[in-house]
This record gives C-alpha cells, sequence and structure tokens, in this order.
C-alpha cells in the first residue's frame, strides 16, 4: 500500500462504511420517517439532558414507536451508566435507539447495541481480544477487530444519531467502555449507526468553550487518520477537507456563535472527520486520550486539544508530505486580516488571541508549522493547551508514560517519548 506521504495513489485497500447520512438545518424533523423505514418497532431515545427539547420532538415524531427514553449521559461511558442503559433496553424490548447528543450519548447508544442479542459475543465475556496500546496508570484496552453483521447494526439494535456536538463518534464503529479506572475500546460493526442525521440548528447555542473544545476533538480524528497503518489517500483527502471546514467553521463561530452556514461547516467537517478515523483507525494520539480520560477521568474533547499539538511535534516528520497538506487546509481556512476582528468573542470564550489570524501566524510550513498551527488554533479559540488545568499531576503524567506501547506509529515510541509528549502537555509548551 502506498504511504499517505506518497504523491501518486499507488496500490491501497480501503474500507468504506455502510450507513446513511441526512444534513440540513430542519433535518430533526425527518428523525421519525428515517427511523420507521428501518421497519423497527421499540425505539428508545438516549439523550444528553442539554437535548431534552430536541428529544421531545422525536418522541412525539416517533409515536407509537416510542418505547421509553434515558434522559443524561456520562463520559468515557462507565460500566454501570452501560449496564444500566441495557437493562433500560431489555425491559421495553428496544429494537433500536435515537441517540441525540456529543459522543457520551452515542457512546451509551453503541455499548447498548454492542451486547444485544442475537449478536451477544461481548456480553458477560468481556473483549475478544487485546491489542494496541496500554499504559501503566490503569491503561487503555483495545479489543479485537471488525465483529457483528456485515452491516451497520448486524442484526442486534440498530442506532440512528443526531449529534449535537463535532465529536464523530456517530460515523465510526468505534466503541468505548470504562472500569475500574480502565477504559476498553474496540471496533465493532454493531455499534456503526444506521442513520445520522446532521442539523446544524441542534448546535447554534452550544457554547464557545464546548464548541471549541468539541471541534478540537474532531480535529484530532482529521490529523491521526494521516498516519495510522490503515491510511490511504482517500482517507487522507477526506481528512484533510475535513480540517479545512472545522477551522474555517470555527474561525466563524467565534465572531458569529450562532452563524448557521458555520454550524453546518462545523458538522459538516466533524462527519468528514469521523469518517476518516472509521477507516484509518486511531494511533498513539487517541491511545492516549483514552488513557488518560479513562484512568484519570479528564475531559475527552480538552484533553484531544491538550495533546494533539505534542503528538503532532513527533510524528509529522515522519509524513511530511501528509502534514503540509494538513498545514495547508488550516492556512487556506484563516480570514484574509489577522487583526484583532474576533477579540471580543475571543475574551468570552476565554481565549489568548485571535483564532482567526493563530494558525499560520509564524507557524511554518510543512510538517514543522503543523503542530505550531494547531496549537496557535486552539489557544486562540479558548481551549485548554495544558493537562495540568484540566486536573493532571505530573506524577499521573508520568505514570501513564509507564509501560505504555503503541502498534504502527510512523515514529517510534518507548517510554522516554510518551513521558516526553505528556509533559510538554501538561504545562502546554509551545510546539
Amino acid at each position: 500500500m502506498s504511504r499517505p506521504d506518497d504523491p501518486s495513489p499507488g496500490s491501497f485497500a480501503h474500507t468504506f462504511w455502510p450507513g446513511r447520512v441526512v444534513f440540513g438545518a430542519g433535518a430533526l424533523e425527518r428523525v421519525g420517517d428515517e427511523v420507521a423505514a428501518l421497519g423497527v418497532r421499540r425505539v428508545l431515545v438516549i439523550a444528553t439532558n442539554s437535548a431534552r427539547d430536541a428529544a421531545d420532538a422525536v418522541e412525539t415524531q416517533l409515536g407509537d414507536l416510542f418505547a421509553g427514553r434515558i434522559d443524561g449521559v456520562t463520559q468515557h461511558v462507565p460500566t454501570e451508566v452501560a449496564d444500566a442503559a441495557r437493562t433500560k433496553a431489555r425491559d421495553v424490548t428496544a429494537d433500536a435507539i435515537v441517540a441525540i447528543g456529543g459522543g457520551s450519548a452515542i457512546g451509551l447508544a453503541k455499548a447498548v447495541a454492542l451486547t444485544s442479542p442475537p449478536l451477544n459475543r461481548l456480553d458477560g465475556a468481556g473483549p475478544a481480544a487485546s491489542t494496541g496500546g496500554t499504559g501503566g496508570g490503569g491503561g487503555v484496552v483495545y479489543a479485537g477487530g471488525v465483529g457483528g453483521g456485515a452491516v451497520a447494526g448486524g442484526g442486534g439494535v440498530v442506532i440512528v444519531a443526531v449529534p449535537t456536538t463535532y465529536a464523530g463518534s456517530e460515523m465510526t464503529p468505534v466503541w468505548g467502555e470504562t472500569a475500574g479506572g480502565s477504559k476498553t475500546t474496540g471496533v465493532d460493526s454493531r455499534v456503526l449507526p444506521r442513520v445520522v442525521v446532521y442539523d446544524p440548528v441542534l448546535s447554534q447555542g452550544l457554547p464557545l468553550k464546548v464548541t471549541a473544545a468539541s471541534v478540537a476533538n474532531a480535529i484530532a480524528h482529521c490529523v491521526e487518520a494521516v498516519w495510522t497503518p490503515k491510511a490511504d489517500p482517500i482517507t487522507e483527502m477526506v481528512a484533510v477537507e475535513g480540517l479545512r471546514a472545522l477551522s474555517a467553521g470555527l474561525r466563524a463561530v467565534l465572531v458569529e456563535p450562532e452563524d448557521l452556514d458555520a454550524r453546518g461547516k462545523l458538522l459538516y467537517g466533524a462527519c468528514l472527520a469521523g469518517s476518516a478515523l472509521a477507516t484509518a483507525g486511531t494511533g498513539l494520539h487517541h491511545k492516549l486520550c483514552h488513557l488518560l480520560g479513562g484512568t484519570y477521568g479528564l475531559p475527552h474533547a480538552e484533553t484531544h486539544a491538550a495533546v494533539l499539538p505534542q503528538v503532532v511535534r513527533v510524528n509529522a516528520p515522519a509524513v511530511p508530505q501528509s502534514a503540509a497538506r494538513l498545514a495547508a487546509a488550516l492556512r487556506d481556512s484563516a480570514p484574509p486580516t489577522t487583526g484583532r476582528q474576533a477579540s471580543g468573542e475571543l475574551d468570552r470564550a476565554g481565549g489568548a488571541g485571535s483564532a482567526g489570524g493563530a494558525a499560520g501566524a509564524g507557524g511554518g510550513d510543512g510538517a514543522e508549522g503543523l503542530a505550531r498551527e494547531l496549537f496557535g488554533l486552539f489557544e486562540g479559540a479558548g481551549v485548554a493547551v495544558g493537562l495540568r488545568g484540566l486536573g493532571l499531576t505530573e506524577a499521573q503524567a508520568d505514570e501513564a508514560a509507564v509501560g505504555f506501547s503503541v502498534v504502527g506509529n510512523p515514529v517510534a515510541v518507548d517510554e522516554d517519548v510518551v513521558r516526553e509528549i505528556l509533559r510538554r502537555a501538561l504545562d502546554g509548551v509551545r510546539p
């Protein structure tokens, strides 16, 4: 297979995951029809607290198909929360879930779908396999490859996802669950939503800090998708376009938070980012973030913002052409002026400078500049770029590096490299 920094496509294998995307302002009104078209009979609604109004609307649309509802979710899908949701799904004999919210709501739906009959491979048995990265501080276990049915939802509970943030979980077959300070993640076709409904109206009121952190999460999907062993020219093309849309949308909402067109760009970028990651898989960056979140309870999206520039600093030189294309996408999305036009919004977001001119301002070209441009974009948008501010201690950072390993990273990684990444991320050292 041709590496993604090879200018010719060469030979490669690419997986196109099945599923349907419905996109546009007002698309929420189509959820009921999309669910009915699946031929399901009993629908459980899972919604974040902030999506209660949308959940009410969907409940009305479902009519006799509505079987029950879970309001409120928890980050990293704790096992006790997942077990309660599974019990609820069994009690109401649900054969479908409409998940409304961010990655936590969709992740909870995935936890139910993963263990739903008749495909019950992991129920009570734990992960079928363990591969990939682990760390000393409790750790992350990566469970085996694609299982379940040949199509999304393969035979168990099917998912219809209605994202209200930019996490991108709705486009991936990746699931995760946390128990006893250890996060288990895996890939399984059963958890891939059958339908994804994107309605930019639902994210118009998302606070700027939440927006910026969620966008950082999506940007991490784009960046990581160019350097995993499964990366290919198609995933890179999707990732670069996703990054361009995310960066442009973020700069626009920092100026006008309720700009519907900008919110649409962000959802579009998140869709592309998740699609790229679904095929390319995860690598060093995501494994570190899952470790930190599952073991130390760090917030998922913000952790991505702090860790990504430091991982890019290590990995980008190994994929220079891919890194240069990503850096160019960031610069392409920057406005023609680099003044303080967005300073009022940025100050309210807690930012240190203008995201409008952060990327590309002294960032440099290519691999060396990408890490600096990402750092500047996140810092300017008011996202925490240091893990210490999220609650991680130096001792915990060192603990997490002990025994950490990762397969298929473009750069050889040992404990010393991981420790340096985490210590730089701890204090938000500028690349």
